[in-house]
């Protein structure tokens, strides 16, 4: 099936090909943040993806980027390139050709980008939020189980920030209106001190764990350990109101 053309492009964008429009007669308007994704095509960083028009992760959008002008169209992909780019090396075998490091954009593109996003988040909120929780989602579950300790490491951190932390002394007041015998780790079996950190997940309220004993059960076990719900990243989270 033909693939549809990057916004401003005559043909079709294949690694190693360098459109002549960017060589030059492209228009001044598209030429910065095209040249930028020029750049990273030929770096060899996973170019086969820059074959969808708006990058295979936004796809699920595609409807709401076309909204917007060629270059905003051309920023939006500025702005996930990384984490698609990221996202295909945690799916696939590590090789020379897949672990290729990209350059991140000049702040000013970066910048441009970012309220190109901001654009898309006020004007079809719903729609954005569910596809931005969709995708930390799934990037997280691929952080959580890569083979790379680095990777391990970090979406664990990110998955922790985003679920609800507190502390024994807020945790203790807040069981006091349902079970006094509640103020414990239900892993170690010890009572929570005033300044432990603690995390609820968000199957129950009780189900609360210390940071350190939920971050090392996580690490081999993506459930919660009294109900075996999965954990994911907090949909709430991500919900602002209108």
């Amino acid at each position: 099936m033909d693939q549809p053309n990057l916004p401003g492009e005559e043909e079709p964008i294949v690694a190693g090909a360098v459109p002549e429009e960017v060589e030059g007669a492209q228009p001044a308007l598209l030429a910065e943040p095209l040249g930028y994704l020029m750049t990273v095509l030929r770096s060899g960083a996973n170019g086969q993806l820059l074959e969808f028009t708006y990058l295979e992760i936004l796809v699920p959008i595609e409807d709401l980027i076309n909204t917007l002008t060629d270059r905003q169209q051309l920023l939006s992909i500025v702005s996930f390139l990384e984490q698609d780019v990221h996202m295909y090396q945690l799916r696939h075998v590590p090789n020379p050709q897949n672990q290729v490091q990209i350059e991140p954009p000049p702040p000013c593109l970066q910048a441009e980008a970012d309220q190109t996003l901001q654009i898309l988040m006020r004007t079809h909120r719903e729609r954005y939020t569910d596809f931005h929780f969709e995708l930390m989602d799934e990037y997280l579950n691929l952080l959580i189980h890569s083979e790379d300790p680095q990777d391990r490491a970090h979406g664990m951190s990110v998955l922790l920030q985003h679920l609800f932390n507190t502390n024994g002394s807020a945790l203790e007041s807040e069981n006091h209106r349902i079970d006094t015998t509640l103020a414990l780790c239900s892993i170690c079996q010890d009572d929570y001190l005033p300044s432990d950190g603690i995390i609820v997940l968000p199957c129950h309220i009780s189900h609360h764990f210390h940071r350190g004993c939920i971050e090392t059960w996580l690490l081999t076990n993506l459930d919660c350990p009294l109900c075996r719900a999965t954990v994911r990243l907090p949909q709430r989270v991500l919900r602002r109101p209108s």
